[in-house]
């Protein structure tokens, strides 16, 4: 048989190349309606939660904002609901908007929801010492009973002492040079951790650990975001392209730098206490003590590394979180006179003018602890979530949320919702009291987020930020600049837009001057 005659006729190899076309397109429409609608429950057909539609292939992976991802989610809510399906190459994202859904989810269900989906990448980065970015497991339960033992409420008294001399230094820094607050807001965070944790004291915002600690904090943002998670899932090979090789080698370059930062954010500090304790300098800082106690007892040496795991994610996690919150509160104050007069009031009623604010006022300023609750909602700031990881199938509200799902909890959309905060979008402390002008139930700070994955340091956290609220109330008028008519300067709403967790408001200016007269003294 010749070549030529194993050849089909033109019309039977169009009809074979037809029934080719269709036959792929068939099983691509199988697979495709596969991947939307069936999933690997065992003899089951589920539905996922409601969310926008995909693209082919591709899912929603064009359709994640890199940009104030939870104001587009909040906004899809109200199209999907507050629960919400997104899907991209294959990886499901549930994003949740409600915070009783939340409580539902993330709380009551947290065995199944206490996860990270991203440890590879920690280890790969040389972010792994993280407590939030850890995985689900027994060094994370490990790791999480070391800061849960020395953040719980009545240890955190341990460190009113620190944080009382670090807010003292905040306001004379304020006195001396109102202009350059958000620098000052800068140094309190980052010098707060660094005296509390290894008893190292800073008396600039450039220091070089702080500037260090900021440039390593950054680069979460990249590396654990969505596209780059992907992108080192997908295309894991280039981890292991040499340094030198062009453009490849860039990747490998950008690793190693990251890994560097980390190492370095560890270590350095963490010297600097050994070499105390090695010569017999004071040092009462928590590092300090609790190196000495192991050491005493006999302890391993994976305790220390617990201990210096603990104190450099404290001293990562405090810099942009602190700097948000407190610059919110300048900006709310800018904003809201009124606000500002009421808490004056309280101050002057219950502390009076010839002394600060302290920690055992707290329970006596309904007002203030209400001012500082609407400022953690106003604009949070994580307002997305760091995402939890669904550690088996599981199937709630009659929607299935498959294992490995990254669950969100849209922080923002919560402390907008209408229903729950009437004119959500304005600052009002009012809202947290009741018609007696005492505090209401709504106690719950959502950003400290849910489940065994919230924020272990909040009682450390809550602690600073109230009271350099209230010694900040106590000592100082801020308002907006006046223009050359004696009118009031408007100050933009303005914050950061993403991609990363935090965001935090952009550079504004505003007027910081003494309330009265002994306020030099005072301070």
């Amino acid at each position: 048989m010749s070549y030529k005659s194993t050849i089909l006729p033109g019309k039977d190899r169009m009809i074979i190349l037809d029934l080719f076309t269709a036959t792929t397109l068939l099983v691509f429409i199988i697979l495709v309606t596969k991947q939307l609608f069936y999933n690997r429950w065992p003899g089951g057909f589920h539905i996922y939660p409601p969310g926008p539609p995909g693209h082919i292939l591709v899912g929603n992976m064009l359709d994640v904002p890199a940009k104030k991802p939870w104001v587009h989610y909040a906004n899809w809510a109200k199209i999907y609901g507050d629960i919400m399906h997104l899907e991209a190459f294959g990886d499901h994202l549930i994003i949740i908007s409600n915070a009783m859904l939340a409580n539902d989810i993330l709380e009551r269900r947290s065995r199944m929801y206490s996860g990270r989906p991203y440890p590879g990448v920690g280890e790969l980065t040389g972010w792994n010492f993280a407590l939030t970015l850890q995985d689900y497991s027994e060094t994370w339960r490990k790791n999480r009973r070391t800061w849960q033992q020395n953040f719980r409420p009545d240890a955190v008294v341990q460190q009113h002492s620190a944080i009382t001399q670090c807010v003292g230094i905040f306001l004379r820094n304020l006195l001396q040079t109102p202009e350059n607050f958000m620098c000052h807001i800068d140094l309190l965070s980052g010098g707060l951790t660094l005296s509390s944790m290894y008893g190292i004291t800073i008396n600039s915002g450039n220091d070089d650990l702080l500037v260090h600690s900021k440039k390593t904090l950054h680069t979460i943002d990249t590396v654990f975001s969505p596209q780059f998670v992907f992108f080192t899932s997908w295309f894991s090979f280039l981890c292991f392209v040499p340094s030198w090789v062009p453009i490849l080698g860039l990747f490998t370059q950008y690793i190693e730098h990251v890994r560097q930062l980390c190492h370095e954010m560890q270590e350095i500090p963490f010297h600097k206490v050994m070499a105390d304790i090695n010569t017999g300098a004071i040092n009462d800082s928590l590092v300090a003590r609790l190196v000495q106690k192991n050491m005493a007892d006999g302890g391993p040496d994976e305790e220390i590394q617990r201990i210096k795991n603990m104190a450099s994610t404290a001293f990562a996690a405090s810099a942009d979180t602190t700097l948000s919150a407190i610059g919110t509160f300048f900006l709310a104050m800018a904003k809201n006179p009124k606000c500002q007069e009421r808490a004056w009031q309280e101050i002057d009623e219950v502390v009076g003018r010839g002394q600060l604010p302290t920690f055992e006022d707290r329970k006596s300023l309904p007002y203030i602890e209400a001012l500082y609750r609407e400022v953690m909602r106003w604009h949070p700031a994580i307002p997305l979530s760091v995402a939890h990881t669904a550690t088996e199938d599981n199937i709630y509200d009659g929607y299935y949320i498959p294992k490995g799902s990254m669950v969100f909890a849209n922080i923002w959309a919560m402390t907008h919702n209408e229903q729950v905060y009437e004119d959500p979008y304005q600052f009002k402390p009012e809202r947290f009291l009741t018609t007696e002008s005492e505090l209401n139930d709504d106690s719950t700070i959502l950003a400290f987020g849910f489940g065994r994955r919230g924020c272990v340091g909040r009682h450390f956290a809550e602690a600073v930020l109230w009271l350099t609220i209230a010694s900040v109330l106590s000592c100082f008028k801020i308002e907006s600049e006046k223009d050359l008519n004696g009118k009031a300067v408007d100050i933009p709403e303005s914050y950061s837009e993403g991609p990363g967790l935090f965001s935090y408001p952009l550079p504004f200016r505003c007027s910081i001057t003494p309330r009265h007269a002994e306020v030099g003294l005072l301070i």
